[in-house]
């Protein structure tokens, strides 16, 4: 459930393919990055304390239908968390901000499933940035600087890039993390409802109660 929600919300399925990162990011490939990590990371260990991150960032709630091709992933990324079989819950909160002079989408989604009879939940919060408008790809490197991990796995084809780094080491209890790019008319774009650069990663939310774990690095 947890990789057909990731698929449906635009990240591009990923392969070992080695591919250079672009030559020096542009500033706005560092302000793109560092509006993430902004939203993204201080309250990642729960889907409130996301929620208070973003607008402590900047961001503005905005209703889910903002932008069509935001819409459409929300829709298919909700049917895909939704497994009956699993239990499952799915929640979200879309925001609005812009930077660089164009709109951007932030959306913190919180999914609990459970995985086996018997068991907790599993609860993932997921937090993405998007750039609908994108019409080039986003630099890797200030990715790779947040994250402190080299990039793990490329792939380009199709008119789209996407790159996955492995779990970050400062960031206890985070997943992978991805950059994705989908150039508009492209052959990726019609199998995907999305245009542009998202940048993502998931955590499993932390219990009520339990401490906040220490960096393992």
């Amino acid at each position: 459930m947890q990789q057909r929600a990731a698929i449906a919300m635009g990240v591009v399925a990923l392969c070992a393919t080695a591919t250079p990162a672009l030559a020096v990011p542009t500033a706005y490939d560092t302000a793109f990055v560092k509006a993430f990590e902004a939203a993204c990371v201080p309250g990642r260990l729960s889907y409130q304390a996301s929620r208070d991150a973003a607008l402590a960032a900047g961001w503005t709630e905005v209703a889910r239908d903002v932008h069509p091709e935001l819409a459409a992933l929300l829709k298919l990324s909700e049917a895909a968390a939704l497994d009956p079989e699993l239990q499952a819950t799915y929640e979200m909160t879309v925001y609005g901000r812009d930077l660089g002079g164009l709109p951007h989408h932030l959306v913190v989604a919180r999914t609990s499933a459970v995985i086996s009879e018997g068991s907790d939940p599993f609860v993932q919060v997921g937090c993405y940035l998007y750039n609908l408008d994108a019409t080039a790809p986003l630099d890797p490197e200030p990715v790779t600087a947040l994250i402190g991990q080299p990039i793990s796995a490329t792939r380009e084809e199709g008119g789209a890039i996407s790159h996955v780094w492995g779990p970050p080491c400062p960031m206890p209890r985070t997943g992978d993390t991805y950059l994705s790019f989908v150039a508009e008319g492209s052959e990726v774009a019609a199998t995907v409802p999305f245009t542009g650069i998202v940048l993502n990663f998931s955590t499993s939310e932390l219990p009520a109660g339990e401490p906040a774990p220490e960096p393992y690095c």
